[in-house]
């Protein structure tokens, strides 16, 4: 069976800036403990989570926070349900908050400081 799981990954570079990732791994699994071991594993083998040099010389530490959250796939034919995620809303912090959190994703250049090279079709990241 197909599941994905959510993990939440900090990136800490040098410089004090802090990033916070989800990233979501779709894996074949018999459960739902069995997908979450699996996604371990593969962060362990492909060390995902480790320290780099960016592409302007500062040290990023890289590392898994949480497994939030496994999912288990539902698909038919054409569509995909990847993953789902709900989130409660309290009336200490209104939706409109809570929403700007959510969506509130990097622009290309607030992630030049994860980058461990310079993109070649973009010659001023290379200055």
């Amino acid at each position: 069976m197909k599941y994905s799981v959510k993990m939440i990954i900090r990136h800490k570079v040098e410089t004090g800036e802090i990033f916070l990732e989800e990233s979501i791994l779709m894996l074949d699994a018999a459960t739902f403990d069995d997908a979450y071991l699996k996604a371990e594993e593969y962060v362990k083998e492909n060390v995902l989570c480790a320290e780099y040099v960016n592409m302007n010389g500062k040290h990023v530490h890289s590392e898994i926070v949480s497994y939030a959250d496994c999912f288990s796939v539902c698909d038919d034919e054409s569509i995909v349900e990847a993953y789902s995620s709900i989130r409660r809303c309290s009336d200490e912090m209104s939706e409109k908050a809570i929403l700007s959190i959510l969506e509130n994703s990097c622009t290309r250049e607030d992630m030049l400081p994860l980058r461990q090279w310079a993109d070649p079709d973009h010659p001023e990241e290379l200055e």
